[in-house]
């Protein structure tokens, strides 16, 4: 049954996933804030590079429909990759918004000592706090608003993950979460992660779209969000991993939340889509909370990513350090704006950001923006940018010894991946990436 996006959609969905009359007053008050803000503005510095009517769902989309995992294309390469566990972590794996694998059950008399996955309703009915402490937060952009407006109205497949007070997490966990998708559908996913005080994790989220009719011309859109709440001294280390088909177009918020004392490294890999606007926003809220953050982009064909991070100090004695990096083949286009905003009561805040982009053609293009809102005194913030193609003199050192040319720039560009791979703290994950990155390399 085709859905369009319209009112009737948001009580239809909350019925069918049997949500609280809350969480069903919030979607319609979304979708009336969505029809009223207007679409950001060309001279909007942040926005203004990306044609955002293409992240418009109203545009002739219709609401994604879930399924059954036979509807869903894997190449058996596919199946032994990513159904399977890696290794020793703790896998489970989504297809169309339904279980392949059980997730540790919230209802179990075992769920205050371990994490726990959950169907957003389900905790929407029980524990309504930790939902609404996430996606009720403020301090949104009004173009930021107007896009995850359309999350909050027509989210779906949401997922609660919980890590509980304490709990310090031994194993790698490892979430992987499949869409089989048509032409001109729209999906909207919700996560939720929530780290308790004095907890520990580590968490690798993955998300791939795989078409039905592979080769077409038609984009899907996905409007994703993604809100990571710390509590004090929380220490947790996130991984996303983003394969999206390459008629994908995405807009995604992905926003964390540190408490005092609480610490966060961060991981982004964009491998997919045809066009990613992302916001990945850190919201230092708690004194001597700290954040790595770490990004790679992988550019080929005429993908165009656009990446705006946004490090903001809210209370004393926090620091932030950025890194992120893109590789860009054929004709690839990568936007990066990047801002430092420090609160007036910041004090004695460390701030950090470098954008790096290699371009690996003479089409592949790359802009980058820093910027910095500094209200405190008795602070410390830097940042840096380079934009280039593979350095001659490195190539020609190995040529020099015998390498071919070829050769010699994947290792190059290896290299210059490789701190960002660095930062998976899972051995086979980062095999598994090294090998997938290369292989497009030998293609190109």
């Amino acid at each position: 049954m085709v859905e369009e996006l319209d009112a009737p959609a948001l009580s239809a969905l909350g019925l069918r996933l049997k949500e609280p009359s809350w969480v069903v007053a919030l979607r319609r008050e979304a979708f009336e804030r969505y029809q009223q803000l207007p679409w950001p503005h060309a001279s909007d510095d942040i926005w203004r590079r990306t044609d955002v009517s293409l992240l418009d769902p109203m545009r002739g989309f219709t609401l994604g429909a879930s399924g059954l995992l036979q509807q869903i294309p894997l190449t058996q390469m596919q199946a032994d990759s990513l159904i399977q566990p890696l290794g020793h972590e703790l896998f489970f794996i989504r297809a169309n918004g339904a279980w392949l694998t059980e997730p540790p059950a919230s209802g179990s008399k075992e769920r205050l000592r371990h994490v726990t996955i959950s169907e957003f309703s389900e905790v929407a009915q029980q524990r309504p706090e930790i939902i609404r402490s996430a996606i009720e937060a403020n301090g949104l952009t009004s173009p930021e608003q107007k896009l995850t407006s359309l999350n909050l109205a027509f989210h779906q497949d949401d997922l609660v993950v919980e890590i509980p007070e304490g709990f310090q997490a031994t194993q790698p966990l490892r979430l992987v979460r499949l869409f089989s998708v048509e032409e001109k559908q729209a999906f909207f996913p919700l996560t939720i992660i929530h780290a308790g005080a004095g907890s520990s994790v580590l968490l690798i989220d993955e998300y791939l779209s795989l078409e039905k009719e592979p080769g077409g011309a038609t984009p899907h859109l996905i409007n994703g969000r993604i809100e990571l709440v710390l509590e004090p001294k929380a220490s947790v280390h996130y991984v996303r991993l983003q394969r999206w088909a390459p008629t994908a177009r995405e807009f995604l918020l992905q926003r964390a939340t540190l408490q005092t004392g609480s610490t966060l490294t961060m991981a982004n890999l964009n491998l997919g889509a045809a066009l990613s606007k992302a916001h990945i926003v850190t919201k230092l809220a708690g004194e001597q909370a700290s954040s790595r953050l770490y990004g790679f982009v992988f550019g080929h064909q005429k993908q165009h990513i656009d990446q705006h991070t946004l490090q903001e100090h809210q209370a004393p004695r926090t620091f932030s350090d950025l890194h992120f990096r893109a590789a860009l083949q054929d004709e690839s286009r990568m936007i990066y704006t990047g801002l430092i905003r420090i609160a007036k009561k910041a004090v004695q805040t460390n701030a950090f950001q470098a954008n790096h982009n290699l371009l690996l053609s003479q089409k592949a293009k790359a802009e980058t923006i820093p910027m910095l809102e500094i209200l405190a005194d008795d602070v410390q913030c830097k940042h840096g940018a380079s934009i280039g193609p593979i350095d001659e003199e490195q190539a020609f050192y190995l040529m020099s010894r015998g390498i071919p040319r070829t050769l010699a720039e994947r290792l190059i560009v290896m290299g210059f991946i490789e701190p960002v791979i660095a930062q998976i703290p899972f051995e086979p994950l980062q095999q598994r990436l090294r090998q997938e990155i290369e292989g497009e390399l030998r293609q190109a």
